[in-house]
């Protein structure tokens, strides 16, 4: 993949000794330029991280079942696919405007909280349960697959990183969510016109994925280790979720159908920009030059809590999955999301013990207007300089080796860079 994938382990485990444990069993590639591979922050590096973590394992979890912190979220799935089923039952009796919309709402529910969940492996003890219900994110328009690459390698060990987090720069240069990217006229008005471009997420992610599969590569990283049968899942997944859409178009007319599934991408589109995009993409969330690189002296803990921002409380996180409360979720994402509100308490007594800060807002409207007026600074400020920003040019040596060189941007020296509370 090209990335230090070690950060994304050891968040995966509660214990620390059973991610060293994984490693150990990891054959030894030793024609592999391991040095030539940045090293990217790690968690068990991270005293906050682990100040924060032995009083969840041990508060919350202490005495319970092997595993206990995946489990608890049943019923929030019930109530998730129940109502996805129903709406998808009045859907292919009546497609339209306003089944499709309804639609577009579970459709975004399974997209918050069920499959991203299991893509974390944290709705469910069972590898398997947690792949196929990771695999709803394909019955709604997405790839299972390629969201766990970009997602997980990209986004959740390099948060805000505009060299290394593809949720940064992937709808760049239609909108510059970073005053680190360069700027163009049009982006003074992107608070504006991205209420436009919302309802085609999906239509992006579509051309996305389908590029992504024929070239072996997201914008964050390689395909490395997808098997041929998890490459075959982009295709028959595109090719269920617009059966399910357009096939009551051989009932009901192909007009009804294509109204119905305009309804289902841009209500599905609204809400999902609408609720993930705001954790991020505030003043707040933007550590200024410290996080312009990969840079292993930055504190890992710190660095998810300081590059992300809560909102509401206990119903924002049934109806988002947990991603309401983003610090935690970037913390611990192999935990099930019902946990976090219980979390979020442990995680704001240990910042604040350090005097790190740490961001929440009272409900959605409030950090969406944040958002909004964020999106307008952001379009109309110059463009400031990436210090530290490292590229990576990756060389295919071999179909199961891969050597990667760095070489810092012309005129700009990596730097030691070190995360202020």
């Amino acid at each position: 993949m090209g990335r230090d994938s070690t950060a994304l382990v050891e968040s995966y485990h509660l214990r620390p000794e059973v991610a060293l444990a994984r490693f150990k069993k990891l054959p030894v590639l030793s024609d592999f330029p391991v040095s030539a591979v940045p090293r990217s922050p790690r968690p068990n590096d991270s005293e906050l991280y682990n100040a924060i973590r032995n009083r969840v394992r041990n508060e919350l979890f202490g005495g319970k079942e092997h595993g206990a912190h995946r489990q608890g979220g049943n019923w929030a799935l019930a109530c998730i696919l129940g109502y996805a089923a129903a709406a998808y039952a009045f859907y292919a009796a009546a497609p339209g405007l306003l089944s499709g919309a309804l639609l577009g709402l579970g459709g975004a529910w399974i997209g918050l909280t069920v499959q991203h969940c299991a893509n974390h492996g944290a709705m469910t003890n069972s590898a398997l349960a947690n792949n196929l219900l990771g695999m709803t994110d394909d019955l709604i328009g997405g790839s299972s697959l390629m969201w766990r690459y970009h997602h997980q390698v990209s986004h959740h060990i390099h948060c805000n990183d505009t060299a290394f987090d593809e949720d940064v720069f992937s709808a760049f240069p239609l909108l510059r969510f970073d005053a680190r990217l360069p700027r163009h006229w049009y982006h003074r008005f992107q608070h504006v016109y991205m209420w436009a471009l919302f309802p085609l997420m999906q239509v992006a992610f579509q051309v996305g994925d389908v590029k992504a599969l024929l070239q072996r590569e997201t914008a964050g990283t390689k395909l490395r280790g997808a098997s041929a049968g998890e490459l075959a899942t982009v295709a028959l997944g595109k090719l269920v979720h617009f059966s399910l859409l357009l096939g009551p178009a051989l009932w009901a007319g192909a007009a009804a159908a294509l109204a119905g599934t305009a309804a289902f991408i841009c209500t599905q589109g609204i809400v999902l920009a609408a609720t993930f995009a705001v954790s991020h993409n505030v003043p707040e969330a933007k550590v200024p030059e410290e996080t312009d690189g990969a840079a292993a002296e930055r504190d890992w803990g710190r660095q998810q809590v300081l590059t992300s921002a809560d909102w509401g409380g206990v119903v924002g996180n049934f109806f988002t999955g947990g991603l309401n409360l983003q610090v935690e979720h970037h913390l611990f994402p192999a935990i099930c999301f019902v946990h976090y509100p219980a979390i979020a308490k442990i995680v704001a007594d240990e910042c604040a013990k350090r005097d790190v800060p740490y961001f929440i807002y009272p409900s959605l409207p409030s950090i969406l207007a944040r958002f909004v007026k964020f999106m307008a600074h952001t379009g109309a400020e110059e463009q400031r300089p990436m210090r530290g920003r490292v590229d990576f040019e990756r060389v295919l040596d071999a179909p199961s080796v891969m050597g990667a060189r760095a070489a810092p941007m012309p005129g700009q020296q990596g730097c030691p860079l070190k995360l202020l509370a």
